[in-house]
């Protein structure tokens, strides 16, 4: 947990005895929504610790077993178009050999379709393999295919799409396409970066904190795989910017469990937070525990051919940036293997897609929530396949206090808007009450934490009011702290906005 907690000591914070204030100097937010996803906010807290929410697992499997598909299908990236109200899903069709004969080809990038991303088709593209051309691949030969919408505000239109890939010599290749679909390659084909490794799913994004794109590849570094970033103004000419760095005084990747894949990207709903999904890869030898691990005669096989693609073992974590380049890993893991008999624990499982995006719950009362998608049953068969998890919206960790009373200040802030919205959930017998506090640590007359209308209940958009006011227009443009006193509570974000908080009490008399 080292280096996670900026300005506060972790045992301490943890042990819910407060810590150092820091510095004091007030951070502008405006109207940027804030997410608990690291303590960039946090002064102080007690009784309070931030913990991180694993994604539940889901029913809804795609199986990979198509011909060109196979039994190593991994880097893929989810797209919604809102343009055109789709969901696009690509992918590296692939097939490794794992020792039980099963026929190997080269990847090939492929396309799947869907009205509300948890159903999915494969349109038929055309593109032949093997004499059968009702294939939905995209591309030949190709070694990722990494695409995201370039939110540019100048991008021209037939080059909304964007994507990178890499041939089988090495470099990025840049694509551009007005639909997402229909792909044209840039730079005469020939690649635009080759300052790397690249064997992994390399991928860029239009950043709004640094307005130009930037990419983000594989790159050794210490005898680790790690990942490195270069940027560009055009998509075409590119510069080198070293590695991504983690604290001094933390941890950051270990040289034992290395970053396989980063999937860094905006998050959608705070396109300031960079959030990026890390693939670990560890390999623990031979051993009692790698002997008691499912799926053992798959194994075998996979041994006789790559020894440690019998001892080696795969999960993912979460890592932040406010800059795109200084990051910061969650202190817990996001998805683990877990319990199960099968398709889990193999090396290349639990690679999580790049992309985050909303769909429809699937459980008929629910509010909308994120799904991804991460791969299984790697190099075990003849095919493999995707598996669709859920989270909360920003859910992806909280502020949280259980039965004991707590509080978290925020460091001094400055905000623009009149009202503030917390998306929270509590128990039957939780509470959260906010208070505006003075650099000072003074509560505001009429926003103090009596004057907080006490909130409970579960809400992804929950208004806060005082004396059923909601209006914070004293505060707004001034620097302030935030004092939020929780009990068996989460807060996994807050927002301060000009109105239009979807739970706003209106009368509390009944």
């Amino acid at each position: 947990m080292a280096g996670l907690y900026a300005g506060v000591n972790p045992a301490a914070a943890v042990a819910g005895e407060g810590g150092a204030s820091g510095d004091k100097s007030p951070i502008f937010i405006g109207e940027d929504r804030q997410l608990f996803m690291d303590d960039y906010l946090v002064d102080r807290m007690k009784n309070v610790r931030l913990k991180v929410h694993e994604p539940i697992r889901c029913p809804e499997v795609l199986l990979w077993d198509k011909p060109w598909e196979g039994n190593s299908c991994t880097y893929g990236s989810v797209l919604y178009d809102p343009e055109n109200k789709r969901y696009l899903m690509y992918y590296l069709g692939s097939c490794g050999n794992n020792g039980n004969g099963t026929p190997r080809h080269s990847s090939c990038a492929c396309l799947m379709t869907s009205q509300d991303g948890i159903h999915w088709d494969r349109p038929v593209t055309g593109v032949e393999f093997e004499g059968n051309a009702e294939t939905n691949i995209l591309f030949l030969e190709c070694e990722d295919f990494a695409p995201f919408i370039d939110t540019n505000p100048n991008v021209k239109p037939e080059e909304r799409f964007k994507a990178t890939a890499g041939p089988k010599d090495g470099g990025i290749l840049a694509y551009v396409s007005a639909d997402g679909i229909d792909w044209h390659i840039l730079n005469n084909g020939h690649p635009v970066y080759t300052d790397g490794a690249f064997d992994s799913e390399n991928v860029a994004f239009w950043s709004e904190v640094e307005n130009r794109y930037v990419l983000y590849y594989r790159r050794p570094r210490r005898d680790a795989r790690d990942v490195g970033r270069a940027y560009s103004d055009d998509f075409i000419h590119w510069t080198a910017d070293g590695w991504i760095e983690f604290p001094v005084e933390g941890e950051g990747p270990e040289v034992l469990a290395q970053f396989y894949t980063n999937q860094i990207q905006p998050y959608y709903r705070a396109p300031k937070y960079i959030i990026g999904f890390p693939a670990r890869y560890i390999d623990r030898g031979p051993g009692v525990s790698n002997t008691l691990l499912p799926e053992q005669e798959a194994r075998r096989q996979r041994a006789t051919v790559l020894p440690r693609a019998a001892t080696a073992l795969t999960d993912s974590v979460y890592i932040t940036s406010r800059d795109g380049r200084n990051f910061r890993q969650s202190p817990d893991v996001f998805l683990k293997p877990g319990l199960k008999t099968k398709d889990n624990w193999d090396y290349g499982d639990n690679y999580i897609a790049r992309g985050l995006f909303e769909t429809e719950s699937t459980m008929g009362d629910e509010p909308r929530e994120l799904s991804l998608y991460a791969s299984e049953s790697r190099w075990t068969g003849n095919d493999s396949q995707w598996r669709r998890y859920k989270l909360r919206i920003d859910g992806f960790a909280s502020l949280a206090a259980e039965t004991k009373s707590g509080y978290v200040d925020t460091k001094p802030i400055v905000f623009t808007g009149t009202e503030l919205s917390i998306n929270a959930s509590t128990s039957a017998c939780g509470y959260i009450k906010v208070e505006f506090l003075t650099p000072e640590g003074k509560p505001f007359d009429g926003f103090s934490s009596e004057d907080c209308d006490i909130i409970y209940g579960d809400s992804l958009d929950r208004c806060v009011t005082w004396n059923n006011d909601r209006h914070v227009c004293p505060m707004e443009k001034r620097p302030v702290i935030l004092r939020f006193h929780m009990k068996e509570a989460d807060i996994y974000s807050f927002k301060f906005t000009y109105g239009g908080s979807t739970t706003t009490p209106e009368n509390p008399e009944y």
